[in-house]
C-alpha cells in the first residue's frame, strides 16, 4: 500500500506559490491555485450518524497546480465533506505533462497516488446515545490509497472562459472512475471563479458482497493565476 499523509498538501499549496517565481516560462494554464465550497450528492443515503442517514455532504475542496520546468507540471487537489458524524477525504497529487496546440488549447496527462479516507466520530454516537465509555472516544473508518492516471484537456470557448473535461481512473481493489468537468470564468488578468462538476464511481466488496457507489459533486470557488 503506497503512503500518503493528507495533513502534508496545505503547506504544499504554499510552496507551489512560492516557486512559480523560478520559472519565468510558466504556462498559466497549470500555474495555479484554488479553493472552495463543495456538496457532494450520493445516489443513495448513507448512515451519517445514529439513526440518521443522508444522501449529501458538503464542506471544502482546494487545489493547486506547478508548470515547474517546460512541459512538466505537478498538482494536488483535496476535497473533504462531512455530515453529522461522517467525514469523507480525497486527495490525489501527481505529475503530469502537457502539449499547447494552440494559445487556447491543451491536451495533458497525469499519474500519480489517489487516497480516500472515510471517518466516524465516534464521540458524536456516544454523545447521541446518551452513553459515557471514554474507550469509544476517537475516529472509526477506513483509509486506502492507489495509483492513478488521468487524461484531460484544457480550451478557452470564450476569451475569459476555460473549460476542462478530464477522465481519472484509480487503481483500488475494485477501481474507481472520475469524469470531471472544470469551469473558469476569468475576472481579472490573475483572478478568476470556478464552477466544477464530478461523477465518481467507487466499486466496494463488503462481506462478499459487490456495492457500487455512485457520486456527483459541485464545487464553486476562487482561482489565482500566476
Amino acid at each position: 500500500m503506497l503512503a500518503l499523509n493528507v495533513k502534508n498538501y496545505t503547506p504544499l499549496l504554499a510552496v507551489i506559490l512560492a516557486a512559480t517565481s523560478f520559472n519565468t516560462s510558466a504556462n498559466s494554464d497549470y500555474d495555479f491555485i484554488s479553493g472552495g465550497f463543495q456538496l457532494s450528492s450520493f445516489d443513495e443515503y448513507i448512515p451519517t450518524a445514529l439513526g440518521k442517514s443522508y444522501d449529501y455532504t458538503t464542506g471544502y475542496y482546494l487545489r493547486g497546480s506547478w508548470n515547474f520546468y517546460n512541459n512538466f507540471f505537478a498538482e494536488v487537489r483535496h476535497d473533504s465533506t462531512s455530515k453529522d458524524s461522517l467525514s469523507i477525504t480525497q486527495t490525489t497529487a501527481g505529475l503530469g505533462y502537457f502539449h499547447s496546440f494552440t494559445d487556447s488549447f491543451s491536451l495533458y496527462g497525469l499519474v500519480g497516488v489517489d487516497e480516500i479516507d472515510v471517518q466516524f466520530d465516534v464521540n458524536k454516537f456516544v454523545h447521541q446515545a446518551d452513553i459515557s465509555i471514554s474507550s469509544m472516544n476517537g475516529y472509526v473508518g477506513a483509509k486506502d490509497n492507489a495509483l492513478t492516471v488521468e487524461l484531460g484537456a484544457k480550451f478557452n470557448v470564450l476569451d475569459a472562459w476555460q473549460i476542462e473535461p478530464a477522465i481519472r481512473i484509480a487503481d483500488y481493489d475494485e477501481k474507481m472512475y472520475e469524469l470531471r468537468l472544470a469551469n473558469t470564468i476569468r475576472i481579472t488578468k490573475n483572478i478568476g471563479l470556478e464552477a466544477n462538476f464530478a461523477h465518481r464511481a467507487l466499486g466496494a466488496n463488503t462481506f462478499g458482497q459487490e456495492l457500487n457507489i455512485r457520486e456527483m459533486n459541485y464545487q464553486v470557488g476562487i482561482r489565482y493565476t500566476f
